[in-house]
């Protein structure tokens, strides 16, 4: 069984993640221990929620929770459980939920990190945090998370992005024929994306 990192080396590895990563944020949410209900802003609602428009609603965990893979909403309800007994930090990789092609439009796995506040009597009262992109964390930061080196995933969804944007200029282009040659390897990418959720490990 793996040794719990220290409060000290939690707080560290969050702080660095959070230096290199601002680029790759996402989306915010909050959350009220009283009620157990999430406040998630719009970035946040169509990836956590799997619907923008609920953006700004006091959501319980269910439906805050809804757009994330079903064995990863327990892992982060947990971790915010654990963050509110026990050290205060926030820190968990969560797979969306969806189909490819959703996959292929918004970030496929999302970092979150956050913090629970607590009262005088330390009684947590609020917590709020980020979700950044996983993709847009180093091996480095990675590392001192004990998170797993990804390097695969962060070329096919390189390679992702790149194909969007080439479709978007064909499209401008007119040339029916780069375009349906363009969509098969999108598709394919998607079928990748796909697979690769599928069968990433559960880390607890």
């Amino acid at each position: 069984m793996k040794r719990r990192r220290s409060v000290a080396a939690r707080d560290a590895a969050a702080g660095l993640v959070g230096t290199l990563t601002d680029a790759g944020v996402v989306g915010a949410w909050e959350w009220d221990p009283a009620t157990g209900r999430f406040v998630l802003d719009e970035g946040a609602a169509g990836l956590m929620a799997g619907d923008p428009r609920l953006a700004g609603d006091a959501l319980l965990s269910d439906r805050a929770t809804a757009g994330l893979e079903a064995a990863d909403v327990a892992r982060f309800l947990g971790e915010v459980r654990r963050a509110a007994e026990q050290d205060g930090a926030v820190l968990v990789e969560l797979r969306l939920s969806g189909p490819p092609a959703a996959a292929l439009r918004h970030p496929r796995r999302i970092l979150c990190r956050g913090q629970i506040h607590r009262d005088g009597l330390g009684r947590p009262v609020r917590g709020e945090g980020t979700l950044v992109d996983a993709a847009a964390v180093g091996n480095e930061a990675r590392a001192l998370l004990g998170l797993p080196e990804d390097a695969a995933g962060a070329a096919i969804d390189e390679a992702a992005g790149l194909l969007i944007a080439a479709r978007q200029a064909i499209d401008a282009s007119g040339n029916l024929k780069l375009r349906d040659l363009v969509d098969v390897v999108l598709l394919e990418v998607g079928r990748e994306i796909a697979s690769r959720t599928r069968t990433a490990p559960l880390r607890h």
